[in-house]
């Protein structure tokens, strides 16, 4: 019993290695996402309010909540998805986001907002497709009460943009 379970393990090991992938298998399927990622519209994979600045890509703590003490500072993480890329020197790439906000309350009513309140660039020698954005908003004089805080991201290498829409609570 124990020699028939061993073939089939070192049959299985076999067959597998069969179908192991090369660097260049490997490359040539990225091109095609990328070539999809080119055509897909900016869009946003994940937004929340995090409990504090995260660190990187994926590494954030959700808050528990969207009530926040009057001055707190609202935190969002952000991840997008079908950026562009543009040339930046003989290897590299550059990408990112100028960001506009409005605030406006829950019936669409604009109490605030800014454009171009952040400009936000990475460069690198690879098309990442992990990227993420921190954006912090201060509110010190927003009295109690039900928001929405809307961030709209340009892309920097490309026309494309996309909205992220986050309600809120200041609590009095």
């Amino acid at each position: 019993m124990l020699r028939t379970s061993l073939c089939a393990v070192a049959l299985l090991a076999v067959s597998g290695a069969s179908q192991a992938q090369t660097l260049q298998e490997i490359e040539r399927r990225e091109a095609s996402v990328i070539e999809a990622w080119q055509k897909t519209p900016l869009t946003i994979r994940r937004a929340v309010f995090v409990a504090a600045h995260p660190d990187g890509f994926g590494e954030y703590v959700e808050r528990k909540s969207n009530v926040f003490k009057p001055g707190e500072p609202l935190v969002a993480y952000v991840e997008p998805v079908a950026y562009g890329w543009k040339g930046s020197g003989s290897d590299s790439f550059q990408f990112g986001f100028d960001v506009d906000f409005l605030i406006k309350t829950p019936d669409g009513k604009v109490v605030g907002g800014q454009e171009n309140f952040a400009k936000l660039r990475q460069t690198s020698h690879a098309r990442n497709r992990e990227f993420m954005l921190t954006l912090t908003m201060s509110l010190d004089s927003a009295p109690a009460g039900d928001y929405v805080l809307q961030y709209k991201l340009h892309d920097i290498a490309s026309d494309k943009s996309a909205v992220v829409t986050l309600p809120f609570t200041v609590g009095g």
